[in-house]
């Protein structure tokens, strides 16, 4: 990791607007542990949900509504392969709103809230997100112990969206290390690493979750996670400081539409060249995040079915596997490849290990294809990072929030289009072809390499210039 200790960055105090002293790098680690517990205990939330959702589906047609005759991909006659579809079916439709609701609401808040960051710091939207998921969790924990409806997670779910999800928490962060880091490679691999150990910490989060939950017990690990948002909340107001230069004075009005326009200005506020980048960028990071995170429930219903049939157990485990070998290679790699490579280069690579490890998934039919699928797609975790760093350096240091909330909201309204989308694929095409899904996934990202081309072409014949940064307004 770089280690960046000059200069110290002046950071406004809000309470008596005086600055203070901070050092970027143990601004840095202060991030990373906040985000660690954070996105711990929201991943560690989302297998309890899939899961807790199936099993309370099978019960249904299980003997006396056992859970121990249940067999997500029976042999026998007494839960047969048809009604292993009925229930993949139901699991999917279920989810599918669930995390329609979660997502899409996530959009407005994010536009809202993220802009006014620059304004008037970055601390407050991490404060509304834990709170977020704080009452998530409260509502998930009172619909397990009191056997509520699986309906009733939705109101989790809304308090999760309306309070901006993982994507108001995500630009706020990212604007941070804008704040903290130098435009250019410094601040992509700072992204990465960022990223990454919040990846990593989160694959044994949810192996961990694995081993828990393998036996139905959804309580205690639910509990966990409260103590994790709360942790977090408290590192938060004790040890994170401001980084954002607070302009109150700003000639602008405080009102929805005023707010929610100037996340949309960074792509109409600067010079013909940089806002070409942008809008390529952009339209490449909404069809990777559509394509790619809006496809996780449907993954796993996929290999709890047959031919498959893997236990809940056996999907943790190799989903932390999986985390921890994609972003272990990519923390240990980019400074290799940006020894060789530009930013663009890798991203068309990653593109191109998307589209051969969905293609592989759709027809994976034993275990050794699976994992197969999961190497050749360990270079498609980096277009994501890489997109944010490019982006982020096209635009001037006061733009930083309203970009990254651009960025956050259309990454949940992608992702939430994509779970209504593949989840009513995979409903009505899991009797007879559960990779269906995969191989669309496989086509939608063919344009998104088709777009990792041009935007090569543009970056390559028009360097970035620090002057792309300045924004000229009259």
């Amino acid at each position: 990791m770089d280690t960046i200790e000059e200069p110290l960055l002046p950071v406004p105090d809000v309470a008596t607007e005086k600055p203070v002293v901070v050092r970027p790098m143990y601004q840095f680690i202060t991030l990373e542990i906040i985000g660690i517990l954070h996105f711990g205990a929201l991943m560690a939330m989302s297998p309890i949900q899939q899961f807790y959702v199936i099993d309370e589906i099978a019960k249904k047609y299980g003997e006396e509504g056992e859970k121990s005759n249940v067999d997500y991909c029976p042999k026998g006659p007494v839960f047969s392969n048809s009604t292993s579809n009925i229930v993949q079916a139901e699991s999917a439709n279920i989810l599918m709103y669930l995390g329609f609701i979660g997502t899409f609401i996530a959009v407005i808040p994010i536009l809202v809230f993220g802009s006014l960051t620059d304004r008037y710091g970055r601390k407050f939207p991490l404060y509304l997100s834990m709170v977020g998921i704080l009452l998530k969790e409260i509502v998930m924990t009172v619909t397990v112990y009191k056997g509520l409806s699986l309906w009733f997670l939705a109101l989790g779910d809304f308090f999760l969206g309306i309070t901006g999800h993982f994507g108001l928490f995500l630009a706020a962060m990212m604007g941070m290390i804008a704040d903290i880091t130098t435009p250019g490679k410094d601040r992509a691999i700072q992204i990465i690493i960022l990223e990454g150990t919040v990846a990593i910490a989160v694959a044994f989060s949810i192996l961990g979750i694995g081993f828990w939950i393998k036996d139905g017990n959804y309580r205690h690990p639910l509990i966990m996670c409260i103590a994790c948002t709360v942790l977090s909340l408290i590192l938060t107001l004790t040890f994170l400081s401001e980084t954002a230069k607070t302009n109150k004075k700003k000639n602008n009005r405080i009102c929805t539409k005023s707010v929610m326009g100037a996340c949309f200005d960074v792509y109409r506020n600067g010079n013909r060249n940089r806002n070409k980048k942008m809008l390529i960028g952009q339209i490449l990071f909404c069809i990777n995040v559509g394509a790619l995170m809006g496809n996780s429930n449907v993954v796993t219903l996929f290999l709890l079915h047959k031919p498959l049939c893997w236990s809940e157990l056996h999907v943790q485990v190799f989903t932390c596997f999986q985390l921890l070998v994609n972003w272990g290679s990519i923390l240990l790699g980019i400074r290799i490849l940006h020894k060789y490579l530009s930013d663009y280069t890798i991203i068309i690579a990653g593109t191109v290990s998307a589209i051969a490890s969905s293609v592989t998934l759709a027809f994976s039919s034993e275990d050794g294809i699976v994992y197969l699928y999961a190497v050749i797609g360990i270079m498609a975790v980096s277009i994501s990072p890489l997109l944010r760093s490019v982006l982020s350096r096209l635009v001037s240091p006061d733009e930083q929030g309203s970009l990254f909330a651009c960025i956050g909201s259309s990454e949940l309204l992608l992702t939430s289009l994509g779970q209504l989308f593949y989840g009513f694929i995979y409903k009505e095409s899991v009797s007879y072809l559960p990779g269906l899904v995969f191989l669309i996934t496989a086509g939608i990202l063919v344009i998104e390499f088709c777009l990792s081309l041009v935007l090569y072409s543009v970056m390559s014949s028009e360097p970035v210039s620090v002057t792309e940064t300045v924004i000229q307004v009259s």
